[in-house]
């Protein structure tokens, strides 16, 4: 099992992506084991997969004072995925442009949502191209998803969304108290004061054909005739 990385780990992890991000050779996106790239550090770093090592002679230039043993450290595709990872979760109470626009913007509403709630829009979201019954598309709550910030104080997940991601919020809410799980229904309810169906969504329904009924009068009988 991988140890969770610490803020050490971390520090020396961003100076070999920068390294890795300026090299314009390969040679130059390899550093030495010392200094700012603590060799416990990298030693933890590479038992996560994170890094790898190879003795210092087999790719930076040879250098008299460097003992036989040194090595030489690179950034994996892990470590820079890691790094990206942190990176968000780090940054994640900073609102995007876009939600920040919507937040301007009367169309919009701003939803809390606890992260169980949350996850559990996740998987509405997925299971949207499926439900024959949902008031909104899967794109419009995919992009609120994607712009969505967490606050970290009051521990919620922050949305922007109009009247129809609120009728998918409300749609999923629904369908989990169907199953048993009344609580995000009832405390969207109470927050927020919405309930499925949120909004009510205008219905076409094509109206029956109606057909003009013509009665024609049948014309007066004859006037009989003289007898012959």
């Amino acid at each position: 099992m991988t140890d969770k990385i610490t803020g050490g780990q971390w520090t020396v992890l961003e100076h070999l992506a920068a390294a890795e991000r300026a090299g314009e050779t390969v040679r130059q996106t390899w550093l030495p084991v010392s200094g700012p790239v603590d060799e416990r550090a990298v030693r933890a770093l590479e038992w996560a997969g994170l890094c790898r090592t190879v003795p210092a002679h087999e790719v930076l230039r040879a250098h008299a004072a460097r003992p036989p043993e040194a090595r030489a450290v690179r950034i994996t595709s892990e470590g820079l995925d890691a790094l990206a990872w942190h990176h968000h979760r780090t940054d994640a109470g900073r609102p995007c442009p876009a939600w920040t626009a919507k937040a301007a913007d009367p169309a919009w509403r701003e939803i809390a949502l606890q992260p169980g709630e949350m996850l559990l829009l996740r998987r509405y979201t997925h299971l949207l191209p499926g439900l024959a019954a949902a008031p909104v598309a899967a794109g419009t709550l995919w992009e609120a998803l994607i712009e969505a910030h967490y606050d970290t104080e009051a521990n919620r997940w922050r949305l922007q969304l109009d009247d129809t991601g609120l009728a998918g919020l409300a749609h999923a809410v629904h369908l989990e108290a169907l199953a048993g799980q009344v609580t995000a229904r009832n405390r969207l309810h109470r927050t927020y004061g919405f309930t499925h169906p949120h909004p009510v969504l205008a219905t076409t329904s094509a109206e029956p054909a109606t057909v003009d009924v013509v009665v024609l009068e049948e014309p007066p009988a004859p006037a009989p005739g003289p007898l012959g």
